[in-house]
């Protein structure tokens, strides 16, 4: 059971699609009408790193499992939203003015509809920096912390190695696949599979994942020796 927690932690880590935000944040700014898409890039991830930060200083004090339950429902919320987005937007040209729908490429007929892209730039940004934000609190370093506390020492070496193997392919996966997941579901399709991918690592922490907090390492691997292979019950 630690290793399925520390595999599939770190398996959703990877699939809320979080490198893919991270790695398309200029493209996504652009759309949205900003001049320097990269330079508010360099902002929203130092925005993760402070989130990052903020987590040492409050993760002792509420717990592993709230806040990654509490992460993975904002981080779904700002997934679909920024779906949204994508799915309401009207890109304009070079030149600033608005495509006629008729004559967009056929992947851009589906999702021009109604509204000129500068009037939805607030939602493409508050959606990105909301989503780093959150994932900087909890899914981005816990996933990691709460690893290395549940396995056992006798087995931490291959167990970790194995954990870190995971999440390292399933990030070159969401990587290889964010261009072809574009084509083939449209670009709102994709944020919304990485949201549904958000609800589901929320039901995976409220299931199978213990709260470690205030527990030695001693007493979690007692915990999960006691429960055996059934360990779905937190330790209150």
């Amino acid at each position: 059971m630690p290793l399925v927690i520390g595999v599939g932690l770190l398996m959703f880590q990877q699939f809320n699609g979080g490198i893919a935000v991270i790695f398309n944040c200029a493209y996504i700014f652009s759309t949205a009408g900003f001049k320097n898409a990269k330079a508010v890039s360099v902002a929203v991830a130092a925005v993760q790193f402070g989130a990052n930060i903020f987590t040492c200083l409050i993760v002792d004090k509420l717990g592993r499992r709230i806040l990654l339950l509490a992460s993975s429902v904002i981080m779904c919320l700002s997934q679909f939203s920024l779906g949204f987005y994508f799915e309401l937007y009207l890109p304009l040209d070079t030149n600033g003015h608005q495509f006629n729908a008729s004559s967009l490429p056929s992947v851009f007929q589906s999702i021009a509809h109604t509204v000129p892209v500068d009037q939805l730039s607030w939602l493409a940004v508050t959606s990105l920096i909301v989503f780093n934000i959150f994932f900087g609190l909890a899914w981005g370093p816990l996933p990691w912390l709460v690893m290395s506390e549940i396995f056992p020492l006798r087995v931490r070496g291959p167990a970790s190695g194995a954990a870190t193997l995971m999440a390292l392919l399933c990030a070159f996966l969401v990587a290889r696949t964010f261009p072809t997941l574009q084509e083939a579901l449209t670009p709102q399709g994709t944020y919304w599979l990485y949201g549904i991918f958000c609800l589901l690592a929320f039901i995976f922490v409220y299931l199978v994942v213990p709260e470690t907090k205030g527990r030695t390492l001693e007493e979690i691997e007692n915990y999960f020796e006691k429960r055996g292979d059934t360990a779905y019950e937190t330790i209150q």
